[in-house]
């Protein structure tokens, strides 16, 4: 079973992130604490690319109320994950 979490959406990366629930390997009903997007709903009719550039036009912040990691790098982050032209 996959353990971590990466993004699709916003490239945020949780290598501690427990393992996937429902054992398919699918967030499915998982919400991204950077982004906020839940899987399962947000992505029905939006695409990963929409929601993305959503929340790059929202200023990229950090959308979970828990403190943001010292790590966070908003903007950037799909730049570095790979997911940006």
């Amino acid at each position: 079973m996959a353990q971590g979490f990466l993004c699709p959406v916003c490239g945020y990366n949780d290598p501690s992130a427990p393992p996937f629930a429902d054992g398919q390997n699918d967030w499915y009903q998982e919400i991204c604490p950077s982004c906020g997007t839940q899987f399962g709903y947000d992505d029905c009719t939006t695409t990963h690319r929409e929601l993305r550039q959503l929340w790059l036009d929202g200023g990229a912040r950090w959308w979970s109320p828990s403190p943001q990691p010292p790590n966070f790098k908003g903007v950037e982050q799909p730049r570095i994950a790979g997911l940006r032209d």
